[in-house]
């Protein structure tokens, strides 16, 4: 276990499997290189918190893209499976970034530039994907549904 200052949660301990290298750092805080990933409320339960290791900032709020919409994929070009050391998508994870308001219903998360994750070599990036997807999509439905 490591101990960390975090944003939200002030000192925690975190598993160190849990604890990400992120080469190139995560966009406009690319010196920032190494991210714990956080699940207050429980395991494989969103939203998590992906904290920088090295400061109280930055500290993002993430979602599983697929929870959001389920016909998400990515596409890797070859640059991004050398950096994450990935020679199939077996061990790959993605994470959607979070913008959250102070009305929380008009939550959106960046579908295009999703942080990918490779479990094995606990390697991460930030990429930003060739496909069509929204930089701010909404997560809850109009009219207040969720």
């Amino acid at each position: 276990m490591v101990e960390i200052n975090t944003r939200d949660f002030g000192k925690i301990e975190v598993d160190e499997n849990n604890i990400f290298t992120f080469p190139s750092g995560v966009f406009a805080f690319e010196e920032c290189r190494q991210f714990a990933l956080i699940s207050p409320l429980g395991d494989g339960v969103y939203p998590m918190w992906l904290q920088c290791v090295e400061s109280v900032a930055p500290c993002f709020i993430v979602f599983d893209p697929q929870l959001i919409d389920n016909t998400y994929q990515i596409t890797l070009n070859s640059s991004e499976r050398k950096l994450l050391k990935l020679n199939d998508d077996s061990n790959v994870r993605c994470l959607s970034i979070a913008v959250v308001p102070e009305d929380y219903k008009q939550t959106t998360v960046n579908m295009k530039c999703p942080i990918v994750i490779n479990s094995d070599e606990r390697l991460a990036a930030q990429v930003i994907l060739p496909e069509k997807y929204e930089i701010r999509q909404p997560i809850y439905l109009e009219g207040g549904n969720e």
